[in-house]
């Protein structure tokens, strides 16, 4: 089982032994995944991800690449979901499914498979960081969100606080929109230091 969905994806919920292919973008993990995985090459690989789009997408491309037992997750995990529920199955995938909508997050399962990305208690909530000129999407206990008032750092907690136009001025000129915490990233250490 191979997870085709970005890192922060799979770190909330994922299949029983999936695979992650670390990655920020899809467009760097499809050749992550071939160098990965070159020497499974005769053996059945299944790619998933959230809809069906990425994985059909993936699984075309390693067929292409010289794989032969490629097979994708028809629907994704929500199609999956759904099929269990409907079906009265056995689910083999634990923990929430990252959607990307104001949710950013759907629970399949009770479990709780994520830390706080501050204090490292069991958390699975993703937020975007409140200081917009940083607005990190990273994941926070309740306990955090109170103590950082929703912010990533104690840096951009201090930024909040500062009248709307020195805000402004920070994050003029600034894209962070895609900005998510990743733990191969420095930014890692800065925000577990504070």
């Amino acid at each position: 089982m191979v997870d085709m969905r970005n890192h922060y994806e799979y770190e909330v919920g994922h299949f029983e032994n999936a695979i992650e292919i670390p990655s920020d973008t899809f467009r760097e993990q499809l050749p992550m995944a071939v160098k990965m995985l070159d020497d499974k090459r005769e053996k059945n690989i299944i790619m998933y991800c959230t809809g069906g789009i990425r994985c059909e997408k993936a699984s075309a491309y390693m067929l292409y690449k010289g794989f032969k037992n490629v097979f994708h997750l028809e629907g994704g995990i929500i199609n999956y979901v759904n099929s269990v529920k409907e079906k009265n199955l056995e689910n083999k995938f634990h923990g929430k499914n990252f959607v990307f909508d104001q949710r950013l997050g759907e629970k399949v399962t009770d479990e709780i498979i994520s830390k706080c990305h501050q204090c490292g208690k069991p958390a699975d909530t993703h937020v975007n960081c409140a200081n917009d000129a940083c607005h990190l999407l990273f994941i926070q206990c309740d306990e955090c969100k109170e103590n950082y008032e929703s912010c990533c750092s104690k840096e951009c907690q201090d930024i909040i606080h500062l009248p709307p136009e020195e805000q402004k001025k920070l994050r003029a000129g600034v894209d962070k929109g895609r900005n998510v915490f990743n733990k191969s990233k420095a930014r890692m250490s800065r925000i577990s230091k504070n």
